[in-house]
């Protein structure tokens, strides 16, 4: 993200760190990027880490906040022109539109960087939750899920809420899990071998809504 020239010397700073965060959290994972590389990339000095935020997990948390509050705002724009545009046309709204506009981040122009990264945020909150986290994924992923959650009913009434939030839960492990494979472990790749398009990112995006919204429909089975 480029900085406004227009900021105080101050907000410059900080938002020099947060956006060198950004791309190298991306890169080397969220506990894989030394104070020192990420203030050297950003062109500060070390004290403005502390100075700034007070401390490395207050700045993971800020860079995470920051991104998740604008990410997920374009979701759930996307999804309340979805539904609105369905209840204008008096018909139910398309579930591949809904799970389309869940997706996006993840494939769109930024998930090298955004994409990537948020994926880790959900995989490190599965894997080991931390007050950060919970704090993060709280104010700004729950609300969002809610709101895809209902959508998600209103598209397909017949399946009972409980289960449709468990499905919901299926489809972000499918994403991130998918999305996560990269680096040295490539088990697409090696599963697949040479014609596996992993960096193919409007493929693997079909492959993702195809196979999600076929277990979003699927019928529900007798207890």
């Amino acid at each position: 993200m480029a900085v406004p020239r227009s900021l105080p010397p101050d907000r410059i700073t900080r938002q020099k760190i947060i956006d060198s965060a950004l791309r190298l959290y991306a890169q080397n994972g969220i506990d894989g990027v030394p104070v020192r590389a990420l203030t050297s990339d950003a062109g500060v000095n070390v004290a403005a880490v502390h100075y700034h935020f007070g401390g490395t997990e207050a700045l993971a948390e800020a860079v995470f906040g920051e991104l998740s509050e604008r990410i997920n705002a374009q979701r759930v724009m996307a999804l309340e022109a979805i539904t609105a545009d369905a209840s204008r046309a008096g018909r139910k709204p398309e579930v591949r539109a809904i799970v389309q506009a869940f997706v996006a981040p993840y494939v769109g122009p930024d998930a090298a960087t955004e994409g990537r990264l948020l994926a880790q945020l959900i995989l490190k909150h599965r894997l080991s939750p931390s007050p950060m986290t919970e704090r993060v994924v709280g104010k700004h992923f729950d609300p969002m899920a809610k709101k895809f959650v209902a959508a998600l009913l209103q598209a397909l009434p017949e399946v009972p809420p409980g289960l449709m939030a468990t499905r919901y839960m299926l489809m972000v492990s499918t994403v991130v899990l998918s999305l996560s494979d990269r680096g040295r472990a490539q088990r697409l790749q090696r599963l697949a071998g040479k014609k596996a398009a992993r960096d193919d990112l409007q493929t693997m995006e079909a492959a993702l809504v195809d196979f999600i919204v076929a277990g979003l429909r699927v019928p529900v089975s007798e207890p």
